[in-house]
């Protein structure tokens, strides 16, 4: 088992790496004392591992109670929000019981919100089941919906009680599920860690990853994004803006296609390789940076054609991006390979001229 304390005074709690459902349970009883449990999963996660949840809880004498969304990105919003407050209602859940997120980064984030604002709160353990939910998006206490007018538009900053990461969910998930969790773990190496980078790129090159290499993976990305959080637990002072790194394209990219071509991670992946490019042309970096992170995403299989896509319209999709103040794009950038610039301003006009230089370069 490996452990990771999420150190943030009263709101402190612990990431367990562990396959090991005893040692969950040991640890859910520590944090979670009402037994009153409502499960919040996926159409597509629900027919895998709900029923078998719901079986360790209830033979630990809990009373489980589920409500299952919509899987993807369009079920993100607040037509889901609304469905499990009156879902659990209905289920007499009450402000001593506890949610349960188990699924990918959707579900963490609509569960996340949900019980952040159920009766103003009532506890919330992140159970994720996809890579980019295992190595990012559960940690850190981000929730959110999407509206009409962009992705995460609607949420609120709340930390959970507890993240068990069982990496032998992984063996159900698609290929393409796998990429997409490797991108926010390449943005790590890309924002914080050299030697990680060479780990990764080795590992990634001979195109097998063990169990053992996923646990040091999630470890270390999970152990880079707390000691963000730790220091900037709710981006009031900047330092978290590095772990948005490629996602202000990448926020745009899934705007613009309303979440229809790209999977978060494929979408990140474009939007690191975009960033790595402004770095390079507005001299922030050299060259070899950017070819450096050119080189780790394609040999992890992304693909970057964005012949489709308007540059002005991208552009103004960023404006709009929540890093952006007064309708200027902020982005963060790389000085060098680990090591990221956060909160630089770009002129809008230049970005609308190098991301149309870049859209150019990956038909």
């Amino acid at each position: 088992m490996k452990k990771l304390k999420v150190k943030l005074k009263d709101n402190s709690y612990n990431i367990i790496i562990d396959p090991n459902e005893k040692d969950f349970l040991l640890s859910f009883r520590q944090y979670v004392k009402s037994k009153s449990v409502f499960i919040v999963t996926d159409t597509n996660v629900a027919k895998l591992y709900l029923k078998n949840l719901e079986k360790i809880l209830n033979e630990a004498g809990y009373d489980c109670k589920s409500a299952v969304i919509k899987a993807g990105e369009t079920g993100k919003n607040l037509k889901s929000l609304s469905f499990l407050y009156d879902k659990a209602l209905a289920c007499g859940i009450d402000r001593k019981s506890c949610a349960i997120a188990l699924g990918g980064g959707v579900v963490g984030d609509v569960a996340g919100f949900f019980a952040a604002t159920y009766m103003r709160g009532i506890g919330l353990v992140q159970v994720p089941t996809t890579l980019l939910a295992m190595t990012d998006s559960s940690v850190g206490g981000k929730t959110a919906v999407n509206t009409a007018g962009g992705k995460n538009i609607a949420g609120v900053f709340y930390q959970p009680k507890l993240v068990w990461i069982n990496a032998s969910y992984l063996s159900t998930l698609p290929a393409r599920h796998i990429r997409n969790g490797m991108a926010e773990i390449i943005k790590y190496a890309l924002t914080f860690d050299e030697n990680f980078y060479a780990y990764l790129l080795d590992l990634i090159s001979k195109g097998f990853i063990s169990l053992k290499d996923f646990d040091h993976m999630i470890y270390k990305s999970c152990a880079f994004k707390a000691a963000v959080v730790e220091k900037d637990e709710k981006e009031t002072k900047g330092l978290r803006e590095i772990l948005n790194f490629g996602h202000t394209l990448a926020h745009a990219l899934e705007t613009y296609t309303e979440y229809k071509k790209f999977l978060h991670g494929e979408a990140v992946a474009a939007g690191m390789l975009f960033a790595s490019f402004l770095s390079y042309k507005l001299n922030l970096c050299k060259k070899e940076t950017f070819l450096k992170t050119e080189t780790i995403l394609k040999e992890a299989g992304f693909d970057f054609s964005l012949s489709a896509m308007n540059a002005e319209k991208l552009a103004a999709l960023m404006t709009r991006d929540k890093k952006a103040v007064g309708g200027k794009i902020r982005f963060v950038l790389l000085k060098d390979m680990g090591k990221a610039l956060n909160g630089i301003v770009v002129d809008n006009k230049k970005a609308v001229k190098f991301l149309g230089d870049f859209i150019r370069e990956n038909k």
